[in-house]
């Protein structure tokens, strides 16, 4: 069967947990607005899908919990059962306790808004195995995706990760938790979310696509296509209304390696680059991440 690109949420929350709305009325939110896949992450519970599945129709529903360790959050999708947070003497080893019970239940775990509460660190993240997805981009007001003195961006953690050679694959999500008021304030759905290609958009087609890095985030910027080769990286652009696109390739060190305007970028790799991944920018704000070629 051929693989294709599948649109999804992998960050929502119902009022099981501290979310405004019933399981029911969120489903039927992502059904309405064309989602092929949704995951309800409530915090330190599983909301069945089973209960929800005819409501979704013929989107798929990702069995998920979003673990609340403080001010780390994990996700843990596929899994079946509850996982109970844990809290460890430091950042690091509660991330890698939490992810280890996550991979028991053959889970994948993420690192959820890692700027949330300045939480998550560089070094937090580097020695740790059992990790390989993380929140580039998560759309909640409070979740700062930028950074501060002393403490860099999510795509600055981002870099400095690949830049060791830990190879990290990038998610946007959109943490929803209102869908009955709305504005800037809010945690509103349809801000940020992921495409994976894969042949089928049913659970394990999605988590083995978003493991294998075959996925890119966005928000609101939407890719035809993702060529990667041994010559070099090509990035094609579902272009909208007169949107202007900019792609910027960027290798070791977050340095920027180039700058492309239209519809379509190509790079070609020189060999020295460390890695090569791509984000890409629309006139209108959007924005869509393509994750690293490893030139090793």
């Amino acid at each position: 069967m051929a693989r294709r690109w599948f649109k999804g949420n992998l960050h929502t929350h119902t009022n099981n947990s501290d979310g405004d709305s019933p399981p029911g009325a969120v489903v039927c939110w992502y059904r309405d607005a064309g989602y092929d896949f949704l995951a309800l992450t409530d915090h330190d519970m599983v909301t069945l899908p089973d209960d929800y599945r005819i409501l979704a129709g013929a989107m798929e529903l990702i069995h998920g919990e979003e673990i609340t360790a403080g001010d780390i959050h994990m996700n843990a999708l596929g899994i079946r059962r509850d996982i109970t947070p844990v809290q460890m003497p430091t950042e690091r080893m509660t991330l890698h306790r939490n992810a280890a019970n996550v991979r028991e239940q053959g889970g994948v775990p993420a690192i959820n808004h890692p700027n949330f509460g300045w939480a998550v660190r560089q070094t937090d993240v580097e020695p740790l195995s059992n990790i390989g997805v993380f929140e580039v981009y998560n759309a909640g007001p409070e979740k700062n995706n930028g950074g501060r003195p002393g403490h860099g961006s999510t795509e600055q953690l981002w870099d400095g990760l690949l830049s060791l050679g830990k190879r990290m694959i990038a998610i946007a999500t959109d943490d929803a938790h209102e869908f009955t008021r709305w504005g800037g304030q809010y945690r509103n759905p349809g801000r940020a979310w992921v495409h994976v290609r894969a042949e089928s958009a049913r659970e394990a087609a999605v988590l083995g696509a978003l493991e294998a890095g075959d996925v890119y985030a966005s928000t609101g910027v939407e890719l035809e296509g993702i060529g990667y080769g041994a010559g070099g990286l090509v990035v094609a652009i579902a272009t909208e209304f007169d949107r202007a696109y900019t792609t910027t390739f960027i290798g070791r060190g977050g340095g920027v390696l180039d700058e492309v305007h239209g519809p379509e970028a190509r790079y070609r790799f020189r060999g020295s680059e460390g890695y090569v991944r791509a984000r890409v920018t629309d006139s209108d704000g959007g924005m869509a991440w393509v994750q690293p070629h490893f030139l090793d």
